[in-house]
C-alpha cells in the first residue's frame, strides 16, 4: 500500500458551503497553506491563526443580535421627548463614526494580536484586509452578531450606572441601532454595485453612509481613512493620529469612550432635560 499518497485537495468553491463562514474559513486555511508552501514570512494575524488553528469567522448568537434590535424599538418608541431623541441621534451619527474610527485604529493595530480580551478580534479584524469581501459574504445577522460581546460590556456599564429610566433606554436603542448601521455601511462599502439595496446606493451618494471609494482608500494604505459609518470624522482621526500614533494611547481611549460613552450621554440629558 503506498504510503505517500497526498492528501485531499480543500474544495474552495464558494456554491460547496451552505454557511459563508465555513467557506471563508476554507480560504484562510488555504492561505495559510500557501504562505507556508512559500516559505512566506506570515504577519502576526496569520501566524496567530496557524499557531492557535483558530476559526477566523465565527457564527455569532443570533438571538443576542434579535434582542438588540428589539431593545432598539422599544428604547427609540417609548420615549416621550421627540426633540430629545432627535439630538441623540444627530449626535450619534456623528459621534459613532469617530467611535468607529478609534475602534478601527485599534483593531488594525499588529501589535495587539497577542494581548489578552482584545487579541482576538484584532486577528479577525485583521484578516478583512486579506478577504475584504469577507463582510460582504457573510450573514448580516453575522455581521452584526460581531457586536455582540461589545454591546453587552457596553450595556453592563450602561445599565449598570445609569438604572433602567427611559433615558437610558433611548440612548441605548439610538446607540445600538447607530452601532448596527455602522456594520451596515462598512458592508455596504464591499458590496458590488448590483447587488446594493437602492436605498443604500442612494445614501451613499448623499454621503449619509460611507462612499465606497473613500473606504476603499484605507484598503490601499491601512494607515488612513478608518471611520466607516459617513467617514465625516476621517480628518479628525488622522489629525489626532499624527498628534499622537502611539497604539496604546488608542487602545485606552478605546475602552474610556466602550465604558462611559453612552453614560455621558444619558447624563448629559438628564442634566439639560431637569435643568
Amino acid at each position: 500500500m503506498n504510503s505517500d499518497v497526498a492528501a485531499p485537495a480543500i474544495d474552495s468553491r464558494k456554491e460547496s458551503y451552505a454557511d459563508m463562514n465555513d467557506w471563508l474559513n476554507v480560504l484562510v486555511e488555504k492561505r495559510i497553506a500557501k504562505a507556508s508552501a512559500e516559505g512566506e514570512l506570515l504577519p502576526p494575524e496569520m501566524a496567530w491563526v496557524a499557531a492557535n488553528e483558530h476559526q477566523v469567522y465565527q457564527k455569532r448568537f443570533k438571538p443576542m443580535v434579535l434582542f438588540v434590535l428589539a431593545l432598539c424599538a422599544y428604547g427609540i418608541a417609548q420615549t416621550t421627548q421627540p426633540l430629545a431623541l432627535a439630538l441623540v441621534f444627530v449626535g450619534f451619527y456623528f459621534y459613532i463614526d469617530f467611535y468607529s474610527g478609534v475602534l478601527h485604529v485599534v483593531l488594525d493595530n499588529p501589535r495587539f494580536v497577542k494581548l489578552p480580551l482584545i487579541g482576538v478580534p484584532c486577528v479577525e479584524f485583521q484578516w478583512h484586509h486579506t478577504f475584504p469581501y469577507d463582510i460582504s459574504t457573510r450573514r448580516l445577522l453575522d455581521v452584526w452578531g460581531d457586536l455582540n460581546v461589545l454591546l453587552l460590556v457596553k450595556s453592563i456599564f450602561l445599565f449598570g450606572i445609569c438604572g433602567f429610566t427611559t433615558t437610558t433606554f433611548m440612548v441605548a436603542g439610538v446607540g445600538y441601532a447607530l452601532g448596527y448601521a455602522n456594520q451596515f455601511s462598512h458592508r455596504m462599502t464591499h458590496t458590488a454595485p448590483g447587488k446594493r439595496p437602492k436605498l443604500a446606493t442612494w445614501l451613499q451618494q448623499r454621503r449619509i453612509l460611507l462612499v465606497p471609494a473613500i473606504h476603499h482608500v484605507h484598503h490601499n494604505n491601512h494607515g488612513v481613512s478608518f471611520p466607516v459609518l459617513n467617514g465625516h470624522s476621517r480628518g479628525l482621526i488622522q489629525r489626532m493620529l499624527g498628534i499622537v500614533p502611539n497604539g496604546y494611547f488608542w487602545l485606552a481611549l478605546f475602552v474610556l469612550l466602550t465604558a462611559f460613552d453612552l453614560v455621558a450621554a444619558v447624563w448629559l440629558l438628564e442634566y439639560f432635560c431637569t435643568a
